[in-house]
């Protein structure tokens, strides 16, 4: 059994690409929903396992954009002291 996407695998790609994953992973949530409203939905640990792969993306990216405010501050507070 596959878990779906590692965070791990996640961490070497750049923050235009996690959001595109993001938005694909997104449709395929809104599918699989579709699906099982509509009773054609055979395993329905898709949806778990997308929202969980969702959750790991986003959090990756808050990652990155944290990073980068802090170096943006480390940058600031080093020129300033100048």
């Amino acid at each position: 059994m596959s878990k779906g996407i590692r965070a791990k695998d996640l961490r070497g790609n750049e923050p235009a690409e996690l959001k595109s994953t993001a938005r694909k992973l997104e449709e395929d949530l809104f599918k699989h929903k579709l699906k099982k409203v509509t009773n054609q939905l055979e395993n329905t640990m898709l949806i778990r396992n997308t929202r969980r792969d969702i959750a790991r993306v986003n959090t990756v990216l808050a990652e990155r954009t944290r990073q980068v405010a802090a170096t943006k501050t480390t940058a600031q507070t080093a020129t300033k002291e100048k």
